[in-house]
C-alpha cells in the first residue's frame, strides 16, 4: 500500500529496490515513508536529503493540503515519529552516512545509525550531489 500522494490512490508494487525518476511533488518523500511504515509497526525509515533548507522551502511552497489537516493526526504522528531525517550537506557526508548504516545486532557499536529490518531508506534529490557548484542552486 506504498504511493507517493494522499491515500486514496494508486499504490506502488511491492518492491526490495525502488527508483523513482522525474519531477514530483515535494511532499512525495514524506507520502513514501508514512504509507510504507503504516503496515509495518516496529519499523523505521530514514530519509538523506541533501538541504534541509531546500527540502522545507518545497514543502512551504507546496502548501499541501492533506498534510496541513491530517499530518498532526495522533495516528498520522506515529508513524511520521517512525521516520530519521537527516541531511548530509556533502557527497562525502552523504557516503559517511550510508557507510554507517547496519542492520540492528546486539554487537553494533552504538555510534553506527541502527535501524531495524525491514525498513525504507530514501535517497531524496541525491542527483543534486553531482551537479557542479555553480549549477547547485537549481
Amino acid at each position: 500500500m506504498t504511493t507517493v500522494f494522499p491515500l486514496p490512490s494508486p499504490t506502488l508494487p511491492e518492491f526490495t529496490t525502488l527508483l523513482l525518476k522525474g519531477p514530483y511533488h515535494a511532499s512525495a518523500p514524506i507520502y513514501l515513508c508514512l504509507t510504507h511504515l503504516a503496515n509495518r509497526p516496529g519499523t523505521r525509515a530514514i530519509l538523506l536529503s541533501p538541504s534541509r533548507d531546500n527540502f522545507i522551502i518545497a514543502l512551504r511552497d507546496l502548501n499541501d493540503d492533506w498534510l496541513n489537516e491530517c499530518g498532526g493526526y495522533g495516528a498520522v504522528s506515529q508513524v511520521l515519529s517512525r521516520v530519521d531525517v537527516f541531511y548530509p550537506s556533502t557527497p562525502h557526508h552523504a557516503s559517511l552516512a550510508l557507510s554507517m548504516l547496519r542492520v540492528s545486532q546486539p554487537e553494533t557499536a552504538p555510534s553506527q545509525l541502527e535501524i531495524a529490518s525491514p525498513c525504507l531508506l530514501l535517497l531524496h534529490e541525491f542527483s543534486s550531489y553531482f551537479l557542479d557548484q555553480e549549477n547547485s542552486h537549481l
